[in-house]
């Protein structure tokens, strides 16, 4: 798009930004839950849960494995080059078959997350602007934290102390990504002052750090932002994305501010493509498993996997993506329940004759029990399947995210690629 263009677009949004947001916190009336911008009617078929990738995120890791295990996935669109896009994103070539998926499921939800004038001259990315007119992905006001004052201080004591390495380091990354160090100072000032403003102790960490190590510095207000100002100032979504190396990353965080469940999505999905598909990893994956299973239950068993990894592998985070994969093999592969089955099957004969000295006995007992399971009794005839009963007392005895990956894999027996 041409500077006209954007700058068009640009002033287009502030103003709705102003009127949506700024407006009511000068009234004081401003409530996180209200008062969301972008406003959900600017998304194509915004659907829950809603997850958010950071840029970081995105860069390391394949959005399609994430997208079918989620409702919609908000995804920056960054004024990178091309090569960038292409390595590290999606083929640009795929442009018009990205946007008619994005316009027909709302899968994605691409978003500007900066300056919109920093992406003149960037051709390649015109569809998406043209097809879509993505919303700007605006921060909340400093406003809502101080007044202006206060927030002045705050950004002046952030560009005194960048000034002494900070800034000329964070130039060099101008070599890779035009123009990404102005919209980065800005971003990290802003960042740094709701920290300021909100009274956080990790502020004095990141101060001393921006004199010391710059790149680290850079490193922990970009974790304190997906982890610390994101959860409290956006509740446009549902969940954060991260892949492995997030998770580890956060761990350098003080505990207070670590996230209180911990997720894999990306993980995950990987391995579910690879379970359920014989599809690369892809557009193409992500479509075979969005026609193929339903939504509902998919998101499901990526809970139920991860719930798993949690609960039985609390070292996972000190694990390479092959040890994880290993991990979720076994945890797949688990024969727990079909082993209970048989088991109860071969322990319990639900021949008519067992049947009937369970009917003489005291009915109410063994009545109850198993109507509460979803049998018919009556005194002379209990109405049951072998297999029916078995399974449910299985169940019963496992872990409830052991019955649901049960239940997913005997409900799609006939579909998933790998049974």
């Amino acid at each position: 798009m041409d500077r006209e263009s954007l700058e068009d677009y640009k002033q287009k949004e502030l103003a709705e930004y102003e009127r949506l947001v700024k407006r009511r916190i000068k009234e004081g009336t401003f409530s996180f839950d209200k008062d969301k911008y972008p406003p959900e009617d600017r998304f194509i078929k915004l659907q829950r849960p809603i997850a958010l990738t950071s840029l970081e995120t995105a860069r390391i890791t394949n959005v399609w494995a994430q997208l079918p295990f989620c409702g919609s996935l908000i995804l920056p669109l960054s004024p990178w080059p091309k090569e960038e896009y292409d390595k590290n994103l999606f083929k640009l070539s795929e442009a018009s078959e990205i946007i008619d998926f994005v316009k027909e499921t709302g899968k994605i939800q691409l978003v500007v997350h900066t300056d919109p004038l920093f992406y003149e001259g960037l051709d390649y990315l015109d569809p998406f602007f043209e097809e879509l007119n993505p919303p700007w992905y605006l921060i909340t006001p400093l406003s809502l934290w101080g007044d202006e004052k206060e927030i002045q201080k705050a950004i002046c004591s952030f560009y005194a102390l960048a000034e002494m390495k900070f800034t000329k380091w964070l130039k060099r990354l101008d070599l890779f990504t035009p123009n990404v160090s102005t919209q980065c100072l800005i971003d990290c000032a802003n960042d740094y002052a709701v920290l300021k403003l909100a009274n956080y102790a990790i502020v004095e960490d990141i101060e001393n750090l921006l004199v010391d190590n710059p790149e680290e510095a850079l490193s922990l207000i970009i974790l304190c932002k997906d982890f610390i100002i994101d959860p409290i100032s956006d509740l446009l979504y549902d969940t954060q994305s991260f892949a492995l190396e997030d998770v580890k990353n956060v761990r350098s965080l003080p505990s207070i501010y670590q996230p209180q469940k911990i997720r894999f999505p990306y993980e995950i999905g990987k391995f579910l493509i690879r379970k359920l598909t014989y599809a690369p990893e892809g557009l193409d994956a992500c479509k075979e498993l969005m026609y193929h299973y339903d939504a509902y239950d998919l998101q499901k068993i990526q809970e139920s996997l991860n719930e798993a990894i949690v609960t039985n592998h609390p070292e996972i985070v000190d694990k390479n993506a092959k040890e994880i994969s290993e991990v979720l093999d076994n945890i797949w592969d688990d024969e727990a329940i079909p082993r209970k089955i048989k088991g109860l099957q071969i322990g319990i004969p639900f021949s008519m004759a067992a049947i009937g000295s369970v009917a003489a006995g005291p009915i109410g007992a063994a009545g109850g029990f198993l109507a509460g399971l979803g049998y018919s009794v009556s005194d002379k005839f209990i109405d049951l399947e072998t297999e029916g009963l078995s399974e449910r007392l299985a169940k019963l005895k496992t872990k409830s995210y052991q019955a649901n990956i049960y239940d997913f894999k005997k409900k799609y027996k006939g579909k998933i690629a790998h049974l």
